[in-house]
């Protein structure tokens, strides 16, 4: 269905757009120790964050086969897929810097990573015993017939992609709780610091891709 993808494609322009305007609000705030304006600003982060998992979500209930292939970012950006999203521990290198001196906080953070961490493993180990799956002996056996018996290949190949979406929703589930745990345990100005200098990040990785794409003889990335 390629107006899915093209519907997922434009709000996300939308999307980032609006996440530059909130790295600058956080920015400002941060360089004037607006203290009172740094809560709302990181929970319009944290909502913000969580509007993206929701229209994916909406999206691989309609076509969980464009769900699984985001044609949506540029090349850099996928370079960074992990179980089709960024690798959740990758949000601990944005708390280094932020001053976290407190004994208790520091072993808050590094329980967090640890259960990160474990919960990542597990969907690993999920998402390799689904990619085997579609090389078993019932999904290969129908493939292998020259007429499938009643849509046999496309229920053997639909029960994969079932297991897929729900593998999807695991990955993007542990990216948002992890972003909420981390936010959760820092004092305001460590919690605006730490997503202003994540969503920074990946504003950066964006516009690095596109540039990258467009001086490499290809069209311009999205």
């Amino acid at each position: 269905m390629a107006h899915s993808g093209e519907d997922m494609a434009a709000f996300y322009d939308a999307w980032v757009g609006r996440e530059e305007e909130i790295v600058a609000q956080l920015t400002a705030a941060l360089s004037t120790r607006q203290r009172d304006a740094l809560v709302p600003l990181v929970d319009a982060a944290m909502d913000h964050v969580a509007s993206y998992y929701e229209h994916k979500s909406r999206l691989a209930d309609r076509d969980v086969v464009a769900a699984l292939d985001p044609r949506w970012l540029n090349p850099l950006e996928r370079t960074f897929l992990w179980a089709w999203g960024w690798k959740p521990a990758l949000v601990f290198r944005f708390v280094d810097g932020q001053g976290v001196r407190s004994h208790q906080l520091r072993r808050a953070l590094e329980d967090l990573r640890a259960a990160t961490e474990a919960a990542e493993k597990e969907v690993e180990r999920e998402v390799a015993a689904v990619q085997e799956s579609l090389a078993g002996p019932r999904v290969l056996a129908a493939l292998r017939r020259q007429h499938p018996l009643n849509g046999e290949a496309d229920e053997a190949v639909a029960a994969v992609g079932r297991s897929l979406r729900v593998l999807l929703a695991a990955g993007d589930t542990l990216r948002e709780r992890t972003v909420r745990g981390v936010v959760g345990v820092l004092v305001p100005e460590q919690a605006g610091a730490f997503v202003a200098a994540m969503l920074r990040f990946h504003l950066g990785v964006r516009r690095a891709g596109r540039v990258w794409s467009s001086g490499h003889g290809g069209r311009r990335a999205p």
